[in-house]
Parts: C-alpha cells; sequence; structure tokens
C-alpha cells in the first residue's frame, strides 16, 4: 500500500511502554466514558473541551474487543482529511492500539483480501466516511467486524442529508446482525441556521440521536468554564453599503467584457461540452471579480485579476485564451485609475477609502490595527470565498500600517491552487502555533477539525451560515481574554437577527439537550436499496449515480471519446421521469426510471435500476464493482499456496514427479522364477551403411501398446552420420531361471562397462549381488539376438555366456591361469597369457592410460620393434611412457577406445569438438598385449556400437509411452482423443530444453491463438454485458498461464512433461538401479528450493522418484500445445472436447448468439448513413443481418442512435484474425522457429498494420463518427498513406488513429457473427484484405526491440529516462553508451510510444553507421531462404450456425430517418408516398396528419392500455416525450390550434410537431379531434404521432399501444 494511500500511525504497542490516558483525563470526561462503555452516546461539547480523549478513554477501556488477535476492530471516521491524520496520531500517541490511517481516492478500490489483511493487522482504522461507506457496500468490511464505531463531527449525520454518517447507519447499522458500540463527538448537534424556533432544535436532536441510535450527552458549563475559556463577542458595524458610481461604472464594463468573451467562446468552440466548460470558467471569473470588487474594494479586484492570471496559483486550461482575454481587460480596467509606481502596492490609513478598499474591509483593517499591539497576539479571520482569502492577505501584506501582522491564507487543498497541498496546510499551521505567522485568513476548514490553538482573536469578515460554523469558528479563540468579532452591515436588520438567532439558538440548544420539550423528528430519507445475497454487497439510491459514472469510467475511451451518461427528463402524471442513456460501449443503452417529485430522486432512481440491470448482465461484479463480470474464475490451488505470492509466478519452478510407463515398471517376482516375456526386435538402419551393429532384442513382461510398436527414431551420431531405429515384435519368449539370471548379470554387465566404467577397473567384478528385482526402476532386458525373424534360439546365449565367462566375472580365488596354450594361438597380456580367439572381439583395459579398448584384430605383422614415425613402438613407449616392454616380440592388437554415452536425440551436427568426431569414427589404435588386461571376452566393437545406441532409443520409448498413457487417459474421458497420435502428444508433452529436434513450442503458438479465438467467442457471446475491456480481462483470465497452470494440476500433466535433456549417465534400468533413495525426509536435501534457476541445471539429481523441476508457464504451455495438436490432428471438435476436459468452456447456447443478431438489428436506423451495397461489394460479402455491418463501422463518438458500436465485434475479430494469421503462418511456413512465426503474427496482426490496409482499401471512408478531431486525424493519416514513398520521405508520418486499425478488426468480427462463425468465408476476407501483409514486404521488428537485442548482442548500456511532457506533446530521449562514447537521440509526438518508437529507429541507424547492426537476419532475409507451402485453415471443422435475413425488419415497409418506399395506410387521403421525404441529410420534409384518419378503435386501444413497465401507468404524452429522447430528437411541441364552441362546453384542437432527425430531417404534425380539455386533446394528438411512428418502424412491430 502506498504512503498516499494508508499510513501507519502505529505507536509500536510490542517495543512501547504502556500508555494508560485516564492518567490526563479530566472528571467529566472520565464520566462520560463510562455512560459511553454501558450506552451509545453523543458527546456535544465544545471546540478545546477534549472530546477525542473521551474517544480516547472509551477504547481503552473497550480495548479487550479490539485487542489482537481479535478479528474486531474499532474505527474511527473523521470528515475530512486532516482530521484524520490528527486523530489518528492522537490515538498513536495516547495509546498502544496498533493504528493505521486511510483517506483519498485510491484506498477503498483495494479487494477483499487486502481488507482482511489490513482489519488482521491493525486495530484502530482511521478513515474518512466514504472509505467505511464504500467498503461496507462492497462487503470488503462487514459491520459484524466492528466492535467501536465513533462519529468525529457526527452532526454531519443528518436524516434528510445523505451524508456518509447517515447512509452508514441506515443502509449498514440498522440492518446488521451484530451492533457496535456508537461514539459520536460533535461541537453542535444542529448543522443548519437554527433560528428561534424550539421545534426546529428539538426536531434536529432527536433525529440526530434516533439516526446514531445514540443518547446527546453534555456536561455543566460551570466545570466546562474552569478549563475552556469562552471568548467575548464584540460587534462592528460598517456602512450602510452604497457603492459608487465608479464601482458600478466597472461592473458594467466588466458585463461587457463578459459578454464579449461569451461570443468569442462559442465561435470558436464546437462541441458544446468544450464550449459549456469554457463558459463556466469564464462566468466563475467574472462572479469572483464582482465580489471581490463589491466586498473587498477595486484593489480586491484588482489582486483577483492577477491571481487569476499567475499560472503558479491556477490550474487554466492552456487552450482558454478568450478566458485569459477577459482577465487581462478586466486587469487594465480595474488599474486604470490606480497610481502606478514603485509603492503602488503598498498603502497607508489615507488610501483606506472607497472605492479602492469597501466599507467593510476598512473596518476589518482598524479592528487589525486596534489588536495589533497587544501581547502574543494571534488572530484568525474568516471568509466565505478562496479568492477573498487570498486577495485580502496580499492586500494586508502591502499595508504598511499593519507590518505587525504576519500573514498567512489557509484554504482546503482541493481549492485549485495548486501550490496549496495538505503538507503546506499543515506548515502553516505549525507556523501559526510557533508564532511565526500570527494571522491566518481561513476559509470553512479553518473551522472544524484542525488543531490551531493559542488564538485569542477571531474575526467573522463574512457571517457563518450555521450554527455550527458560529459555534465551531467561535472554539478557535481558547485563550483567556478571548474576542469573537463580526462585521454586520449598519442597519442590515437580517445580519443582525441572523447573529442573535445563533447566539440564543445556542443556549435554546443546550436546554433542549437536557430537558427535551418534544419528541418530534424530521422524516428519514428513505433509500431504496439493492442486495446480492451471494456476497451481502448491495447499493441505494445515495450512490447510485456515482457508481454508475464510475462504470462509465471503466469503459474503454480514447482521446476521441470520453464514455459519460446522458439524463433525459420528462413530466409525468405522478412525476418526474428520468430517461437514463448509456455510452454506445456500454452493456445497454438506456433505462427509464420511476416517476418521482424531483429531478434528483428521478436521477438517483434511473442510475440504481441501470446499476441493477448492469449486475444481471456481469457487468458490475458480485461485489457489484466494474469488472470482468460477476462470474469469477475460480480454480483450485494447488498445494503450494505461498507460489501464489510471488511476484512473478509463472516462472517459478516447482518440484514433481516424472511418470515412469506402467508397462515398464518392475514386477514383484524374483529373478529366480520363471519368465515369460514379450520379444521386440531392435532394427538399426545405419545412413551411410558403412557401420556393423550386433542385432539386439527388447524384452518386456507386458506388451506394449500398438502404437509404440511404430517407433521410429533417428540417432544422430557425428559428421551428420544418423541411425534409424525402430522396434518390431516377434512374440513371446520364455526365460527360465538360469536364463534370468544370465541376461540380468549381462545387462548390468554392459551397463557398468558403458556407464560405470571406473567400477571395472579392479581385477574381480561381482555381478548379480541381489537376485530380487528393483522396484524403483523399470524392467525389461536388451540382448543380443542370433537373427531377427522369430523362432528357436533367438537369443544369442553363447554371446552372453561367452561375456559372463570372462575372468573378471571369476572368483580370484578358486581361478587357475596357466600357460597352456601353444606359443602362436596364445598371447601374454597383463595379467596372464590367453588364447588369441579370446582376445579378438573382447574389451581390455590399459592401467597405464585407464583407459577402456575394443581389440578388433591382432596385428600379425606388427610388433613392438616396428616404426612408428621415425622410432619403433617400443622406443616410443620408453620415451613417451617410460614403459619398457617385456615382450616386444609379440604382434600389437588393433583396438578400438571404447566410447563415451551421448544424446543421440538431438542434432549433433552443429558440435564440432575433435575429441567427439574421434570416438565416433572409425579411429583405431595400436597396443602392446602386455599392457592390456583383459576384461570381458566376446565384446566386440560391434556389440558395443550396439550398446551405444540403446540408451537413447530407450530414454524415447519410454517417453513414448508416457504420451501414450497421457492419450489413454483422456480418451477415456472423451473418445476424440482417441484419434489423436501418440507422437503428436509426444511432440507437445516435450520442451525445448530436451533438445530433442521435436518441440512443443510451434504447437503452442497455435494453441494460444485458438484458445484466444474460442475464449473471446464464447465471452462475445455468453457475456452482452461486458464491454470490450472487460472481455479482454476475462479472457486473458482465462488464457493466463497461472490459470493453466492450476487446470493442468487439476489434471495431473504434469507428471507427464519432459523438460530435461537426456543425460546418459543418469540413465537407469534394470541391473543399473537408482541409488539416490528419495523419500520426504529427504526431499528438502536433495532438491533444494533456493538454487539459482542458472545454476540448477548443473545440479539436476535423478533420484527414485524422478523427480525434476517445472516451471509454471512451462505447465501452462503443456495445455496450449495438446490443444495445439488436437487442432492439427483432429480439427476444433476434438480440439472442444480437450478444453472441456481441461476445465475451460468455450461452448454457448445458440439462443444467445442469436440473441446477439436481434440486438443488432438496433443499428438499422443508420442505413443512411453509408452505402451498405458499396461497402459489401468491396469487402466481398453480402450481409444477412445489415446491422452488423453497420455497428462494425460505428465510433463510441457516434451517440445518435439506440444500437452500440464496433468496440466489442473488434474484440472479436481481433480474435479470430490472430488464430487465421497464425494457422496461415503455421501451415505456410513449417520450417519457421516459433519465435518467428510470433514475430511474423506481431507484424501482421497490429493495428497499424490494420490501418494502411482500412486505408488502401478505402473502407475508412464508412466509418460513422461525431468527432471533428476525430475526422481530422483520419484524414491526415489517409492522405499521408495515399502519398508517394519520395513525398512520404519528405514528411513525418502522422499519428495513427487506433479506430483505423479497429474497423478492419470489427469488419472481421462482423462478417464472422454474418456467416454464423464459418471461418471459411472469413478466412477468404483475411487473404483478400490483408494480401498487402502477407507479402512481409518491408517489415521489420519493432524499434524498441531490435536496440535493445543490439545493445545487449553489443554489450552496450542502454538509457531511457522518463518521457516530458510540453505543450501536449511527450519528449522521448533513448541513449547508448558505446565503451565510453554516448548516442542520444530524442523525438517528439502526441503518444510517448510513438515518439519512443521514432528516437529508436534513429539510435539504430546512427549504429549501424558505426557498424554495430543487430545479430539476427532480418525477416524478409529468414523467408527468402525458407521453404513456403500452400497456406491452410487449420482444423476447421464446425458446422455454421444457421443465419437467416432480417425477418421482423423488412427493409421494403419501412422509413428511416425520412427515407421510405412505401407505407400501408388505410386513409386514401393522408397516403404518404416516397417523395414526401427526400433523401439527403440537409432535407426537410412535412408530414401532415390529422387523428381522423387513424383505423377505427385506435385510440380507443391506446386509451384503454395501461403501461405496465416499471409498475407505473404512462400517457401518450409522457411515451412520445421518452421516444423523442431515446432517438436524439428535440422534445415534442404541443400548440393550441383552435377553440370552439360556447365557454361552458369549449372544445379545443391541439397539434404536435416532431422534428424527426437523421440523415435527413422531416417535420411531423399530428392534430387532434376537439376535446373539452387541452390535456386531452394534446393527449389525443400524442396518440396519433406515436401510430404513426409505429409504423414508420420506430416502435416495435408488436407494441399493440398503438
Amino acid at each position: 500500500m502506498s504512503e498516499d494511500e494508508a499510513e501507519s500511525s502505529s505507536s509500536g504497542a510490542a517495543a512501547s511502554e504502556p500508555k494508560d490516558p485516564r492518567t490526563i483525563a479530566r472528571k467529566y470526561q472520565l464520566d462520560l466514558c463510562k455512560r459511553a462503555v454501558d450506552e451509545n452516546i453523543i458527546v456535544y461539547l465544545g471546540t478545546g473541551c477534549g472530546k477525542t480523549h473521551i474517544a480516547v478513554l472509551l477504547m481503552y477501556e473497550l480495548g479487550h474487543l479490539i485487542r489482537k488477535p481479535s478479528r474486531e476492530v474499532c474505527v474511527f471516521l473523521a470528515p475530512t482529511i486532516p482530521l484524520v491524520r490528527q486523530q489518528a496520531m492522537v490515538i498513536a500517541d495516547s495509546t498502544n492500539f496498533k493504528v493505521q490511517r486511510y483517506y483519498g481516492s485510491g484506498k477503498h478500490s483495494r479487494d477483499h483480501q487486502a481488507w482482511e489483511k489490513e482489519m488482521g493487522e491493525y486495530e484502530v482504522l482511521v478513515m474518512t466516511p466514504q472509505i467505511l461507506l464504500h467498503n461496507l457496500r462492497h462487503c470488503f468490511i462487514r459491520m459484524d467486524l466492528i466492535a467501536l464505531l465513533i462519529f468525529d463531527e457526527c452532526h454531519h449525520a443528518q436524516a434528510q442529508k445523505r451524508h456518509p454518517y447517515a447512509q452508514i447507519m441506515k443502509e449498514f447499522y440498522n440492518n446488521a446482525d451484530k451492533h457496535p458500540r456508537v461514539f459520536g463527538m460533535t461541537a453542535s448537534p444542529i448543522i443548519g441556521k437554527g433560528g428561534s424556533n424550539k421545534l426546529t432544535y428539538t426536531k434536529c436532536i432527536n433525529s440526530l440521536e434516533e439516526l446514531l441510535n445514540a443518547k446527546v450527552c453534555s456536561v455543566d458549563n460551570v466545570e466546562l468554564e474552569s478549563v475552556i475559556a469562552s471568548p467575548k463577542v464584540e460587534v462592528y458595524f460598517y456602512g450602510p453599503v452604497g457603492h459608487s458610481n465608479l464601482t458600478t461604472a466597472y461592473i458594467k464594463e466588466l458585463g461587457g467584457y463578459k459578454f464579449q468573451s461569451e461570443c468569442m467562446l462559442r465561435e470558436s468552440v464546437c462541441n458544446f461540452n468544450e464550449s459549456l466548460k469554457k463558459l463556466k470558467s469564464l462566468w466563475r471569473l467574472h462572479e469572483n471579480l464582482i465580489f471581490c470588487l463589491q466586498e473587498v474594494g477595486l484593489f480586491g479586484a484588482l489582486q483577483a485579476a492577477r491571481t487569476f492570471l499567475s499560472s503558479s496559483s491556477v490550474s487554466l486550461d492552456g487552450k482558454g485564451a478568450d478566458i485569459n482575454d477577459y482577465a487581462n481587460k478586466a486587469m487594465s480596467l480595474l488599474s486604470r485609475d490606480i497610481l502606478e509606481g514603485p509603492d503602488a502596492d503598498s498603502f497607508d490609513l489615507e488610501t483606506i477609502e472607497e472605492p479602492f478598499f469597501s466599507k467593510k474591509f476598512a473596518v476589518l483593517i482598524n479592528v487589525l490595527s486596534r489588536y495589533r499591539l497587544e501581547e502574543n497576539m494571534k488572530c484568525i479571520v474568516f471568509v466565505k470565498r478562496i479568492i477573498v482569502a487570498r486577495v485580502v492577505v496580499q492586500i494586508l501584506q502591502n499595508l504598511k500600517c499593519l507590518d505587525f501582522w504576519r500573514c498567512e491564507f489557509l484554504v482546503g487543498c482541493h481549492s485549485g491552487l495548486r501550490n496549496m497541498s495538505r503538507d503546506k496546510m499543515s506548515s502553516i499551521i505549525e507556523k501559526f502555533s510557533s508564532g511565526e505567522v500570527n494571522l491566518l485568513v481561513a476559509t470553512s476548514v479553518g473551522e472544524e477539525g484542525l488543531d490551531i490553538q493559542t488564538c485569542c482573536l477571531v474575526v467573522r469578515f463574512d457571517l457563518p451560515e450555521t450554527v455550527n460554523s458560529f459555534i465551531q469558528s467561535r472554539g478557535r479563540a481558547r485563550m483567556s481574554k478571548s474576542k469573537y468579532v463580526f462585521l454586520l452591515e449598519r442597519g442590515n436588520h437580517s445580519q443582525e437577527k441572523l447573529l442573535d438567532d445563533y447566539i440564543t439558538g445556542e443556549i435554546i440548544m443546550d436546554k433542549e439537550i437536557n430537558l427535551r420539550t418534544s419528541n418530534d423528528m424530521f422524516n428519514c430519507l428513505e433509500e431504496n436499496i439493492y442486495r446480492v445475497n451471494d456476497t451481502g454487497a448491495s447499493i441505494s439510491t445515495a450512490c447510485s449515480v456515482s457508481l454508475l459514472h464510475r462504470y462509465c469510467d471503466n469503459l474503454p475511451r480514447d482521446i476521441f471519446f470520453v464514455p459519460s451518461p446522458s439524463f433525459f427528463f420528462v413530466d409525468d402524471v405522478d412525476g418526474i421521469v428520468c430517461k437514463l442513456i448509456l455510452p454506445p460501449n456500454a452493456a445497454f443503452r438506456q433505462v427509464n426510471g420511476q416517476p418521482c417529485p424531483s429531478k434528483d430522486e428521478a436521477k438517483r432512481d434511473a442510475c440504481l435500476k441501470a446499476c441493477i440491470k448492469l449486475h444481471e448482465l456481469g457487468a458490475l461484479t458480485d461485489f457489484l464493482l466494474p469488472g470482468q463480470g460477476s462470474r469469477k474464475i475460480k480454480v483450485s490451488t494447488t498445494n503450494n499456496s505461498e507460489s501464489n505470492k510471488d511476484d512473478d509466478e509463472s516462472f517459478r519452478e516447482e518440484l514433481y514427479e516424472m511418470l515412469i510407463p506402467a508397462v515398464l515398471r518392475p514386477s514383484r517376482c524374483k529373478l529366480d522364477s520363471s519368465f515369460k516375456l514379450h520379444f521386440y526386435y531392435i532394427e538399426f538402419i545405419p545412413i551411410p551403411a558403412d557401420r556393423r551393429y550386433q542385432m539386439f532384442g527388447l524384452f518386456v513382461i507386458n506388451r506394449l501398446p500398438e502404437e509404440s510398436e511404430k517407433l521410429d527414431v533417428e540417432l544422430h551420431l557425428a559428421r551428420a552420420r544418423i541411425v534409424k531405429a525402430g522396434i518390431k515384435y516377434l512374440g513371446k519368449i520364455e526365460f527360465n531361471k538360469e536364463e534370468m539370471i544370465l541376461a540380468h548379470n549381462f545387462q548390468e554387465m554392459f551397463l557398468k562397462v558403458l556407464l560405470d566404467r571406473s567400477e571395472f577397473t579392479p581385477s574381480y567384478i561381482l555381478l548379480g549381488n541381489d537376485g530380487a528385482l528393483d522396484m524403483d526402476s523399470t524392467f525389461y532386458l536388451l540382448l543380443p539376438i542370433k537373427q531377427k525373424f522369430y523362432g528357436d534360439n533367438m537369443i544369442d546365449w553363447p554371446a552372453v555366456k561367452r561375456c559372463l565367462s570372462s575372468p573378471a566375472f571369476q572368483d580370484p580365488m578358486g581361478l587357475s591361469l596357466h600357460d597352456s596354450y601353444l606359443p602362436n594361438e596364445s598371447l601374454k597380456l597383463l595379467g596372464g597369457t590367453y588364447n588369441k580367439a579370446d582376445v579378438i572381439g573382447s574389451l581390455v583395459y590399459t592401467p597405464h592410460t585407464d583407459l577402456f579398448f575394443f581389440v578388433d584384430a591382432i596385428l600379425d605383422g606388427t610388433n613392438a620393434k616396428s616404426e612408428l614415425n621415425g622410432a619403433t613402438y617400443a622406443e616410443h613407449f620408453k620415451q613417451r611412457l617410460h614403459i619398457k616392454l617385456s615382450h616386444p616380440e609379440q604382434p600389437l592388437l588393433k583396438a578400438k577406445q571404447l566410447f563415451c554415452l551421448r544424446n543421440l536425440l538431438h542434432n549433433r551436427q552443429l558440435e564440432s569438438t575433435e575429441s567427439e568426431a574421434r570416438e565416433l569414427m572409425e579411429h583405431f589404435v595400436e597396443l602392446p598385449p602386455e599392457l592390456c588386461s583383459l576384461k570381458i571376452i566376446g565384446f566386440s566393437k560391434d556389440m558395443g556400437s550396439s550398446l551405444s545406441l540403446l540408451p537413447s532409443l530407450m530414454y524415447r520409448l519410454e517417453n513414448l509411452l508416457v504420451a501414450i498413457e497421457l492419450k489413454d487417459v483422456m480418451s477415456s474421458y472423451f473418445p476424440e482423443a482417441s484419434q489423436i497420435s501418440a507422437s503428436g502428444i509426444l511432440e507437445s508433452l516435450t520442451t525445448e530444453r530436451c533438445l530433442e529436434r521435436i518441440s512443443l513450442e510451434r504447437l503452442e503458438v497455435l494453441g494460444d491463438a485458438f484458445l484466444k479465438y474460442v475464449v473471446g467467442r464464447h465471452n462475445f457471446i455468453s457475456y452482452e454485458g461486458l464491454d470490450e475491456g472487460q472481455l479482454t480481462r476475462r479472457r486473458s483470465d482465462i488464457v493466463s498461464n497461472s490459470n493453466l497452470y492450476e487446470l493442468s494440476i487439476r489434471r495431473n500433466l504434469q507428471v507427464y512433461i519432459r523438460d530435461q535433456h537426456f543425460e546418459p549417465t543418469q540413465f537407469f534400468a534394470l541391473g543399473r538401479p537408482c541409488k539416490v533413495v528419495c523419500n520426504p525426509d529427504r526431499e528438502a536435501t536433495l532438491h533444494p528450493k533456493n538454487i539459482d534457476p542458472d545454476r540448477r541445471e548443473n545440479c539436476n539429481l535423478r533420484c527414485t522418484k524422478s523427480h525434476h523441476w517445472l516451471h509454471r508457464k512451462t505447465i501452462a504451455d503443456v495445455v496450449e500445445s495438446l490443444l495445439g495438436v488436437f487442432i492439427v490432428e483432429c480439427g476444433f471438435k476434438a480440439a472442444f472436447a480437450f478444453l472441456h476436459w481441461i476445465g475451460i468452456k468455450v461452448d454457448f447456447e445458440n439462443s444467445a448468439f442469436y440473441r446477439v443478431l436481434d440486438a443488432s438489428s438496433t443499428n438499422l436506423s443508420l442505413m443512411n448513413y453509408m452505402n451498405i451495397s458499396e461497402l459489401e461489394e468491396l469487402i466481398g460479402y453480402t450481409f444477412k443481418r445489415k446491422g452488423l455491418l453497420l455497428q462494425a463501422f460505428v465510433h463510441p463518438s457516434f451517440n445518435k442512435h439506440s444500437g452500440g458500436c464496433y468496440q466489442r465485434m473488434e474484440f472479436l475479430g481481433d480474435a479470430v484474425l490472430e488464430y487465421l494469421m497464425t494457422s496461415y503462418l503455421y501451415s505456410a511456413y513449417p520450417d519457421l522457429k516459433p519465435g518467428q512465426l510470433t514475430d511474423l503474427k506481431s507484424l501482421a496482426v497490429n493495428n497499424n498494420s490494420f490501418a494502411y490496409v482500412a486505408v488502401k482499401k478505402s473502407i475508412h471512408r464508412y466509418l460513422i463518427k461525431d468527432s471533428n478531431y476525430l475526422t481530422t486525424a483520419v484524414n491526415k493519416f489517409a492522405n499521408y498513406v495515399n502519398l508517394s514513398s519520395s513525398e512520404k520521405d519528405l514528411l513525418e508520418e502522422p499519428t495513427c488513429p487506433k479506430v483505423l486499425g479497429d474497423i478492419v478488426e470489427s469488419c472481421v468480427g462482423a462478417v464472422l457473427l454474418d456467416s454464423g462463425f464459418n471461418l471459411n468465408h472469413v478466412w477468404k476476407l483475411m487473404l483478400m484484405l490483408l494480401k498487402p501483409i502477407l507479402s512481409f514486404c518491408g517489415m521489420h521488428i519493432d524499434p524498441m526491440r531490435e536496440l535493445r537485442e543490439t545493445c545487449q548482442y553489443n554489450g552496450f548500456d542502454l538509457g531511457l529516462p522518463e518521457p516530458t511532457k510540453y505543450n501536449g506533446e511527450f519528449h522521448v530521449k533513448v541513449e547508448v553508451n558505446i565503451n565510453g562514447k554516448m548516442i542520444s537521440c530524442t523525438a517528439a509526438n502526441r503518444n510517448s510510444k510513438d515518439a519512443r518508437k521514432v528516437a529508436a529507429q534513429e539510435t539504430l541507424s546512427k549504429l549501424k553507421n558505426y557498424g554495430y547492426k543487430h545479430k539476427r537476419k532480418s525477416l524478409e532475409e529468414i523467408l527468402r531462404s525458407t521453404t513456403k507451402k500452400e497456406s491452410e485453415l487449420i482444423g476447421y471443422d464446425e458446422e455454421p450456425i444457421n443465419v437467416e435475413d432480417d425477418i421482423d425488419m423488412q427493409m421494403n415497409n419501412l422509413l428511416i430517418n425520412g427515407e421510405r418506399t412505401s407505407i400501408q395506410s388505410t386513409a386514401g387521403d393522408n397516403k404518404v408516398d416516397k417523395n414526401d421525404a427526400n433523401s439527403g441529410r440537409n432535407n426537410k420534409s412535412n408530414v401532415v396528419m390529422q387523428n381522423g384518419c387513424l383505423p377505427r378503435g385506435a385510440t380507443d386501444k391506446i386509451n384503454q392500455k395501461e403501461y405496465h413497465g416499471d409498475m407505473v401507468r404512462k400517457t401518450a404524452r409522457s411515451f412520445l416525450y421518452e421516444l423523442c429522447a431515446a432517438n436524439y430528437w428535440k422534445p415534442p411541441e404541443f400548440e393550441l390550434c383552435n377553440d370552439e364552441g360556447p365557454s361552458h362546453l369549449r372544445k379545443f384542437t391541439c397539434k404536435v410537431l416532431i422534428e424527426i432527425t437523421g440523415t435527413s430531417v422531416s417535420l411531423l404534425e399530428c392534430y387532434s379531434d376537439p376535446k373539452l380539455q387541452k390535456r386531452a386533446a394534446q393527449e389525443h394528438a400524442a396518440e396519433g404521432a406515436l401510430w404513426y411512428l409505429k409504423h414508420l418502424g420506430y416502435l416495435p412491430r408488436d407494441e399493440n399501444r398503438f
């Protein structure tokens, strides 16, 4: 929470000494506190009598209710911000409670959780009442959690007013199940003028007690007088006032200047609202000057004019030249008779006379002169107006006779004075207390609440307006022998009576409090309340207007349009009816209130009805606040709840288990039993075919899924060599006990050799130490086979036994080595003599190099005496390795080094280390036999080559099996999942970090676009009440990473994800179990959280539970990638099924879709604003529902129809275009990387690109708008776009109006709706409209992004200072530090983003001149070098919804805005044909009609019909007024045409005139029959007009009243 919103005033309860406010309390304070503990009371004491300390005492006594861990709190309410700050400080200084203060416009906007936290942390909440009322209304704070409710200055709680104090009590206290203790404080329970009527005082006091449910209490004045001094009242008379001739002349001339400025303003400002705003500023300025002239004098008016012209003091519109012109003229006029010179602003007593100073001001100067010499004198002068306070101070500071007074003015911080802040107010008060300032000229802000002490003179320059103001300002004079001075006009009896009423009224008030003479009360202002049962939130007529304005403030807006409601008032029989018109982008357009006694009540009632409807439509949340809708996006949370508080939870890592395929999980059987295993032949196809591989087989307990048998994987070796591998099922083979042990030992042996070769260095290696299966490993066997066809003796058991019979596996204690071989058949190796046949094709170990080698052959013609590079092998070994060979005559061994296992699933062509290339090429060395220790007999190079491929192959097989398991899980919920391939699922589960040449990223891009489209479509149809911004936010919540993450966790998708590259050293299988045992006790130690994610890659540890770390975003991305693979392989229907399974609703009711179509008919009144057939021909699509096309081109600034605007359709069009463009790029460029796809999509689907399309296709000409500023901006941009390239180079590109791109999207959205979501139509439209964009010529990535990447690549520092605004433009600077040399570029634009782009582009140009370019290829270069295929619309298999032509609105039977084809009438004499209403906006035609031509019974039917809407009966006259307001016509005019007959039987004939405006203007006149009453005649004429308008189409056909 920011400091502006809430500031802690906690006194540090835990650390400080206990504070007891009773120690300094007076007796009457303790007595009143004791009474307040027992019951609700209102303490009535004068200013300075210690009311706040009584409240502190009460908190102390009730502290057991609010001290933590209690959930209840004390709420202290103060009506002003200075009071909040002051009282919070007093409470914190006097108690040990945890205190927090809340004020300003932003603090009540927080959510429910934030306020729960505040109430859980603090014990006393000091706030302005509006904040509490707001939180109660929206159920952020509940009344039952408030133990003590304190009202400071509680006299504001008036039964007949809507002050927040009153609303809190009426709306929430009275309806609460549990009531808090109430304590009120006031210096006057009367807030009005009072008077001498006892009953008025009694009713005020009774009403206050009734409203606050408390008793007014006070103490004896005798006791107070000993504590608090009461000032002496003095009255000074001036006048009588009679303005001089010069003053009268000034007033007249100023009036003339005002009239001139009014005329200039009306001529120069076209916009009515802007003109009215400026006129009000002018009138306010003129009124203030006249007031200062009359009340202060000529010098005062002159100073006021100077003040208004001072830019440092008043916020004036920079464009208000006419207002400034008036102020300049006024200053020249007022200074005309004042001598200029160095002392022109310094005055002496001789100057103080009319007209320079008023008589009233002269008396003030005399009073101040009289008291100036008294010791420690401090004075406050109270005035009504802010400008008077400022002017008086400026004059007093220049009066030589008053040099003693050090003056300052004190006004509210919302006074319009830029330099008057809350801190400035506090500073002035501190200066006054310290004596640095001894004269304050203050407005009413100085009367109430502020702690202004040590004042001995209070002067009322203007009389108080209320009893309360009289008492409060008197309370500022707290010192002994203080004076309370009033300035009264001599002979003004009303002023004298008012002052007398205040003085006597206070006496009456004291008596009435002690002895009540009546129980009468004021009638309480009743409120209509609407409450949401689910949350308890409520709104009433008291807040309905502000809530509606808040809703409108949250609607989408731009510089051309500010959404605001409009109100029209109609006089009805039962009262005034308010017709509310909402902006075109609101959830609905209009609502009618009930008849009310006043316009204010009618307005509130209409706003309440609108708010109720907005909530029903979802535009207001269940907390009755503008938001994404009443239906919140709710998903279950995971156990890792603390992660929800992370600043960037999308990139937060969580620890999850990785699923092991069920089909490979081990059996619980022992190895000493027999097994029947399923046999799969593993096929290796080397490319090129220059290598030999030992045939191997895979043996598993359970048969693998059929789809896994189609495994086809490429294993990439060095130098672009590839081995294609797969498996083929060949049946079942039975293993006996001995064979199972042999197979297990063989697998353990080769896994040790390949992965744990350090265990092979000892002379003896123990195998098969435990015959039981390891329960934490997978179970499968990899064994050499003799043939690839099923039959007997499939397994090469002799090879297995030969390997296992090697000396390394024989117990050295029982092994007898002897030289029994013939010399020519044996070789002496390290450790013994062996047969040559055993050495060939074996694995040996050389201790001097600690390396293992395959022996490929014996080089009979080469021994240690053979030469090697000019020396013998023996000499080489002796010189280089210091080894002297004992048997140099033995032939050398041709050997190949045992390779290290590598991940063969990723493309290793980019790896170019020489050592690796040597390892994986056929590279041999010559070894002396005597340096080699024989390890494994029969373990040949070919066998080793095959075994080096198996870990990568098995890793891919395991992942494929996991994908198949996920497919099976989904298929069990929705059958569409069975159509998808396991390889597609595997791709969607594999991240880029796996480096496996398959990745989910391209699928994720497609799935993301599709998800946004279908969710946006669902929201558009299902939530008619949400505006574009709310639709966007709701969609964002649904498609957000956090929501997708939660949904994924629900479905346990995280266990299927593969997010780490295959590391062979962590390959575990039967014979090599994982030794890192993971359990809950060791999990935190094995997988610590607090590790830098960049370093985690190097310390990932594979445990028995296969734990790995996953980003939340990665889990969310898998949802989108799975969605993408469903779209690609199965289509939309399967994708919908998947989304339903995952928990995202995207379907909708057809009835809701048809409601959208029907609602578009309200736009048909705009048909003459555009040539529809021409536009349809332009876009190549003929609309069935013309209203959709019309709405797609209505800017929200156009508010002259009852339909909507394009914004919601723009939202829909944007969503579908993003998917279609993604589909285009995905299918046309299959080789592009995901990032490149995203870049291209960003270039194509953006507002600026669409704006160019709108201009080039000329569809911008059909935009319907009502903003001259927008028209100018559109034309300026369109003219620039249509220039040649050479002409554009000479000009700066103007700002692109967003509306131009919006109408392209809204047009696409309209086609989508009109076609019933037939994407084939929209696909064709996109290809046609966006053809210039799809060439991607001359397109570049965003300049700011390119600049950032260029600087990052080259290591430059990039500086982006904050933009500065000057003359309505943002000035942006971009700085780049190139090794100490600074490059900077600046740009200016009305839009800061556009300015930054221009500056970035200039900076890039400079960097290129220095030779620094972006590291990447341009997108054009990438597209030229990549393969392009025929684009296609991916996945679309929906059946379009049937959309028929408009049936209800037959266009040939309607008159729309003055243009008509035919009207059928029962009266031939009054038939109106097409010529009666000429087309054209400036044409005007008359239609005259008499009710005599109405069909028989029509008027009787009208008179007998009651209007039941809103439960009120409406007359035809009232209904006609509403109809005109709804169509934005002028109100109907009723005229008396004729009266006839004798006086006692006089009959009246009336006519009604209605001006029907639109593209043309028609004047409709309807005459009544003669009636005995004028009102009846008007009613009859209105009935005829309504009947006629119904047949013109302005009333629904099913309207039977007329």
